[in-house]
């Protein structure tokens, strides 16, 4: 049996999961901003670690009860399987999720979540 001491230093995934817990946000892109900012700035975790930080530990809160998941055995760099409450395979390729994505700007759901940066891209629902 693992024990973490408790003045361990906590993990940049778990600091995003506390912020974006205690908080409820407008939006995907202000919840993602406002993790992202408050990981580098209050905690020093450099901006491309605290943006993969922050993404990770929104998609498993705001899919916490979901029945679907991401197959990570049958995923690739170009392809992601998405398993239904059934088990039943999706099939996204990239260009599918490309596609969507343009789709999504087209109608003003896809949000970037620093201006400056233009990056990351999210859709809002």
């Amino acid at each position: 049996m693992n024990v973490t001491p408790i003045n361990a230093k906590k993990a940049p995934f778990d600091i995003a999961t506390e912020v974006l817990w205690q908080n409820r946000w407008d939006s995907r892109a202000e919840a993602l901003r406002i993790t992202i900012g408050t990981l580098v700035h209050d905690y020093g975790i450099s901006e491309a670690t605290a943006e993969v930080a922050a993404i990770q530990a929104f998609a498993d809160l705001d899919s916490v009860n979901l029945d679907s998941n991401i197959d990570l055995n049958a995923s690739t760099s170009h392809v992601v399987v998405l398993r239904n409450r059934n088990g039943c395979p999706v099939v996204f390729t990239a260009r599918d999720l490309d596609r969507m994505i343009q789709q999504a700007r087209d109608s003003g759901l896809a949000q970037v979540v620093d201006a400056d940066t233009r990056r990351p891209v999210v859709l809002e629902h």
